[in-house]
């Protein structure tokens, strides 16, 4: 470590990286350190600037070096263009004054449109949030516009900074703070009461410094492509990083990144506060990150194996080729005789109720009540699962308009297949079903079965969101949980399935994983709902744990829908 003239600390950097995390834990090794000399001739030389504490994105670690994901993703574009990094982190402000300098080349930043007046800006890196953390009995907030007469902690010059300035609310104190991470700090010590950070940057403060009872109290804000900004006076470095970047998307580079520093449940430096790499800790976080993944399989495979033990292979007297009661289930829809059920979803922080899931039923003339799963697979086997999804969705919106207003966003959750949103005829008739809904809908895609054309499906998504009807995905970890899917669905919401939360907070491996599920929906900006919260014990581990919303016999049974129009009108 060398100080310059200017007082600014130049590092020199350990060479390496992560080894990729496969299915198999890998030992993880370094490379010998590289010298990075003060006076490498620019053309040679990449310079990176940044915040010294910003972790796990670029930071400083115990021994003064320069790590992080932003860090080894630029070690990775610099090897790819043959030049040398450089990393120069320090205060957060005079980054930004030392790029418009141009005595760093490039340093990761959220985009606005003030700073791309400022600088060049290659494409973006990742797609990243913020949010509003507090302490959990701090009233929760739709946006940034419900502040009202509170103190909200900021890093000065970063983009919540920003934000908060060109909201200029009235009442509303800001506590500039000059670190990501003493934003949360300030609110564990009753300095402010909210503090607008990254989702990733508070969840990783939250853990690292063990702020107990510190939550995101509100849904995720500020969506902003996160970008290289490069030095004004080099803007021919924009197109050579773009070309670097698509190589290291291409090759996966930047996708193994991704999960090693922050996909991964224990990303490198969670739970060290000084963010020490160690070789041995990190074969134990690439062990941990495996065992996660193991035992989400572990468990859906139990769950699947559990569930066709127990069912029957078609209602009684019938098979799944039953034509005569496949044909009296086309009648049913048709005639409108199917009926339902509502459960009760509640923001978990709050107490106010979110809306409810719709869960179809059947009274069948000769066989008596069905449950789905008697007729569910049935109407999926002989391609009718559309007529009854669609059916589902025209009566749950005619439902909700009934509900009366609260005050809060409310919304309708219907179950459909990832397979039904790949029928671009099905997708038309749900959007003309909930034109002009309010409530909202949100589609909850089952992972029970193998997406069949995530091309289709992928098509479909922007079409529904472009017209305020929310994706879900629904029993998370119990069926075909993946990374690739996640990407696929980006949903609004993750929903953790109840074989992973009826046993909390007793059991240590379903709280590792629910904890691990809860910060990854985050990190992909997504709020997080838990299935099956049975009792006052579950919910307030769940709130605890940052969780947003909750449903189960423990919050409110099923009910009929003049019962639930009751509750709300209760709540008022």
């Amino acid at each position: 470590m060398e100080a310059d003239g200017k007082g600014n600390t130049r590092m020199r950097m350990a060479r390496g990286g992560l080894a990729t995390w496969a299915l198999a834990a890998m030992a993880l090794a370094f490379a010998s350190p590289a010298t990075a000399s003060g006076d490498d001739d620019a053309r040679g030389s990449l310079r990176f600037g940044g915040d010294a504490g910003y972790p796990p994105y670029h930071f400083l670690d115990s021994r003064g070096h320069a790590d992080g994901f932003d860090v080894e993703l630029a070690r990775a574009v610099a090897d790819d263009l043959g030049l040398e990094p450089v990393f120069e982190l320090g205060d957060w402000s005079a980054a930004l004054e030392r790029l418009a300098r141009d005595e760093v080349d490039i340093v990761p930043m959220f985009w606005s449109a003030e700073r791309e007046r400022r600088f060049p800006m290659s494409d973006p890196i990742l797609l990243r949030h913020h949010a509003l953390f507090g302490h959990f009995e701090t009233p929760t907030l739709e946006s940034l516009e419900g502040l009202a007469n509170a103190r909200v902690a900021v890093q000065r010059s970063g983009l919540a900074w920003e934000a908060m300035h060109e909201l200029d609310r009235a009442g509303v104190t800001l506590v500039e703070l000059d670190n990501e991470g003493e934003t949360l700090a300030a609110v564990a010590r009753g300095d402010a009461d909210y503090a607008l950070a990254p989702t990733g940057i508070g969840y990783h403060a939250i853990q690292r410094d063990d702020l107990h009872g510190l939550v995101a109290l509100s849904p995720p804000l500020l969506e902003r492509k996160y970008v290289f900004a490069v030095a004004p006076e080099r803007p021919e470095l924009v197109p050579e990083i773009n070309g670097a970047l698509e190589r290291l998307r291409r090759d996966g580079v930047q996708n193994r990144l991704y999960v090693e520093w922050i996909g991964s449940p224990m990303a490198p430096g969670t739970g060290d506060p000084a963010g020490t790499a160690h070789p041995s800790r990190l074969a134990a976080v690439a062990a941990a990150g495996f065992l996660l993944l193991a035992a989400l399989a572990l468990l859906a495979w139990r769950h699947r194996r559990a569930r066709h033990a127990a069912a029957p292979s078609a209602p009684a007297g019938a098979t799944p080729a039953d034509a005569p009661l496949l044909a009296e289930l086309r009648e049913a829809i048709a005639r409108h005789e199917l009926g339902f059920a509502l459960q009760p979803k509640v923001d978990l922080r709050s107490g106010r109720w979110l809306g409810a899931e719709m869960l179809v039923r059947w009274e069948h003339p000769r066989l008596g009540a069905l449950e789905p799963d008697d007729f569910v697979p049935l109407a999926e086997q002989a391609n009718a699962i559309g007529e009854m999804t669609l059916y589902l969705v025209r009566q749950g919106l005619e439902q909700c308009r009934n509900w009366p207003d609260t005050g809060d966003p409310l919304h309708v959750s219907i179950n459909v297949s990832a397979n039904d949103l790949a029928d671009p005829h099905l997708v038309d008739a749900i959007i003309e079903a909930s034109r002009g809904s309010v409530p909202g809908l949100m589609l909850e895609i089952t992972e029970t079965e193998v997406m069949r054309e995530p091309g289709r499906v992928a098509e479909a998504l922007p079409r529904l969101r472009a017209h305020g009807i929310r994706i879900s995905v629904d029993d998370f970890g119990a069926g075909h949980s993946s990374l690739v899917n996640l990407r696929r669905l980006a949903p609004d919401e993750l929903k953790i399935d109840r074989s992973f939360v009826r046993a909390l907070p007793d059991s240590h491996s379903d709280g590792a994983i629910v904890r691990a599920s809860i910060r990854l929906g985050h990190e992909l900006g997504a709020s997080v709902a838990a299935e099956g919260v049975e009792d006052e014990a579950i919910r307030r581990w769940l709130v605890e744990a940052g969780c947003d919303a909750g449903q189960g016999f423990g919050i409110a049974r099923p009910m009929p829908a003049a019962e639930f129009v009751e509750l709300l009108r209760r709540q008022g």
